[in-house]
């Protein structure tokens, strides 16, 4: 007896262990071992040919080398560690394809010009992050550490009963950052090309006990489903914008704005923080590429319309 619950323990430790490092720390979010392929998939990766996409990851490739960045693919930006900042692929690529041959010639030349070129000024699609946005030694704000804050500024953006795509959203504690996606409504396309993705993908299995949720675990996805999903998803990224926050600046208003919100939840006042930034294009902020009056507005409303 005390065996089986030795085992049955072992099982579900394991279990527990891949969900967490296949599905929740999904270890491609932080370094992804193909990080600089060339691959014509994302809505911004088409505003290039297929040679001038492979010109500009050898010039990212060579920037990390030397300086250190990653290209956030699905939300359409770059993070570029020294210095720190946060750059639109969009705004990057279409001036990578602007500057014509001499970018194919010598493209780490040419990515490196772009990024100090962003480096001179925060203008629209670039946005400074620091990594020690609390302040130096300060390791709290409001009573909430980085974790606990990372958590309340996502929620933020989640506001109830407002009719939209959900279209995913990523907040950094480490290096000070979120991101929002904004998308009204998927075209009708792409919901059937999700219809179809879920069509191939199997039936769910009736998970009865911990053995089965260990083969559920440990059963590899459906490669036809995997393909057909990130196809739909990749089609997903050409209706949608992201907007990127910096963790520093909106600490800043949230200390202002505490005082005359003494009784709110942190959520609802990093709402009221954020909705203004965007409302009164306050600095600290920025979108991946311009806004129509829909997008805006819904952001808006997103960040507002607090349940």
């Amino acid at each position: 007896m005390i065996a089986l619950i030795v085992i049955g323990v072992l099982v579900l430790g394991v279990a527990g262990f891949v969900v967490w490092f296949l599905k929740i720390r999904d270890p491609l979010k932080g370094e992804d071992f193909y990080a600089f392929h060339a691959e014509q998939k994302w809505a911004w990766e088409l505003t290039l040919t297929p040679e001038q996409e492979k010109a500009f990851m050898a010039g990212l490739e060579a920037y990390d080398n030397d300086r250190g960045c990653y290209p956030m693919r699905s939300e359409g930006i770059l993070k570029v560690r020294r210095p720190m900042m946060l750059i639109s692929l969009f705004s990057l690529t279409e001036q990578f394809a602007a500057m014509g041959p001499a970018a194919l010639q010598d493209p780490a030349r040419a990515v490196h010009d772009l990024i100090m070129r962003a480096a001179e000024g925060e203008v629209d699609g670039v946005l400074y992050y620091d990594d020690e946005w609390m302040g130096e030694g300060v390791e709290e704000v409001d009573g909430m550490d980085k974790y606990a804050f990372a958590g309340e500024i996502l929620s933020a953006t989640a506001a109830g009963g407002v009719d939209h795509e959900f279209a995913g959203g990523y907040s950094d504690e480490d290096n000070g950052f979120l991101t929002m996606g904004v998308l009204a409504k998927n075209p009708r396309h792409v919901e059937q090309m999700y219809e179809d993705a879920h069509a191939v993908s199997g039936e769910n299995r009736e998970l009865r006990n911990r053995i089965d949720v260990w083969k559920e675990v440990m059963t590899p996805e459906n490669p036809e489903y995997v393909a057909a999903f990130d196809q739909a998803e990749a089609e997903k990224s050409k209706y949608i914008n992201t907007v990127i926050f910096c963790f520093e600046r909106v600490v800043k208003r949230y200390h202002e704005q505490r005082p005359q919100m003494q009784y709110a939840e942190p959520r609802d006042v990093l709402s009221v923080v954020m909705a203004r930034m965007l409302d009164e294009d306050l600095s600290g902020y920025t979108w991946v590429r311009p806004p129509s009056e829909e997008q805006h507005k819904l952001a808006l409303t997103l960040l507002s319309n607090r349940s």
